[in-house]
């Protein structure tokens, strides 16, 4: 912020109650600044608050220059360091889809269900990298989740943020456990407007995952899993026959969506992107701003869907397996 004379500012008046900068001559002929919430202005002075919670006065006199601070956009994917960032959207992955039972090894999550998704039936680091703070030596720690998983009649499979713990990832890696699938975790900012019209298509939202939508993908052995954490669940209708499903849940100002299906027939006709609307429009009722999904990096056409939407690239991850089918 370069000096100017301070009959080209707008009026400080205006700014009160909104965080602003200042910079004021000093009687030696130098500058300062102060930084802070506008408190007042009237006969000649103002006052500021700073982050210390001190007050501040100066005259218009001594003003060289000031601009409000505008506040950043809280979009998709920013503002907090990457890793902190990883952690919050796995976090939203592993609140919205909750497995049965959890066991912990340190900052190991050990997540254990009945085997039908690999997220509610995988271990999920959650410490410091590289290893995501085990509270064993990492062989121990690995012999012991395969101890665990066997135990409970499930194949031992780590989920893996990338490139967070890319280190454990390689560690595992060199001892035999493949890559079962590597997948984008996608992210976006929920439009304000969101056009839900459709002349040949009818959306229902519903609280519950309906016998119909269960049908679609014969998710019924998810239900259980499903139902453990509040969600809305979008059906597309054609000649009132379901053709495309989804569910997304919402925690905070985020959202996930998961289950997302459109039925083969109907595929490039735009009904991909009326049901991502939809569910993007349930979780703004529910108080979202922001959506993450995850796609396997295989599936070109949905990354493709996706990214056309505006959803962004966050990270990768990985799910590793003890298994002789892995990749």
């Amino acid at each position: 912020m370069s000096p100017s004379s301070q009959k080209s500012q707008p009026n400080l008046a205006a700014a009160i109650g909104a965080r602003v900068t200042v910079r004021l001559h000093e009687a030696n002929g130098g500058f300062r600044d102060i930084v802070g919430i506008l408190q007042s202005c009237g006969d000649g002075v103002n006052e500021l608050l700073n982050s210390k919670g001190q007050t501040i006065s100066f005259s218009e006199d001594e003003i060289a220059i000031w601009r409000e601070i505008k506040a950043l956009p809280d979009r998709a994917g920013t503002g907090a360091p990457f890793s902190l960032r990883i952690q919050e959207l796995e976090h939203l992955s592993d609140l919205t889809w909750p497995a049965d039972e959890i066991e912990e090894i340190g900052k190991w999550r050990l997540r254990i269900s009945d085997g039908f998704t690999m997220r509610a039936n995988s271990v999920l680091p959650t410490g410091a990298a590289p290893f995501g703070e085990p509270n064993l030596d990492i062989e121990k720690a690995v012999d012991e989740v395969v101890k665990i998983y066997q135990q409970k009649g499930l194949t031992p499979t780590f989920t893996l943020p990338l490139p967070l713990y890319e280190e454990l990832d390689n560690f595992l890696g060199d001892i035999g456990w493949g890559v079962k699938v590597g997948a984008e975790y996608l992210v976006n900012d929920i439009p304000d407007n969101l056009d839900l019209e459709s002349a040949d298509f009818k959306i229902v939202i519903s609280t519950e995952p309906t016998l119909e939508w269960l049908e679609v993908q014969s998710d019924h052995q998810l239900e259980r899993i499903m139902r453990n954490y509040p969600a809305r669940y979008a059906q597309i209708k054609f000649q009132n026959k379901t053709i495309a499903i989804g569910r997304i849940a919402t925690f905070g100002k985020w959202s996930l969506a998961t289950r997302v299906f459109v039925n083969p027939e109907f595929r490039g006709k735009g009904i991909g992107a009326l049901l991502m609307r939809a569910l993007m429009a349930a979780a703004s009722e529910q108080g979202a701003t922001k959506i993450g999904l995850q796609v396997d990096s295989e599936n070109g056409a949905g990354l493709a869907l996706y990214k056309s939407m505006g959803f962004r690239f966050h990270h990768f991850y990985n799910y590793r397996v003890l298994s002789d089918v892995s990749k």
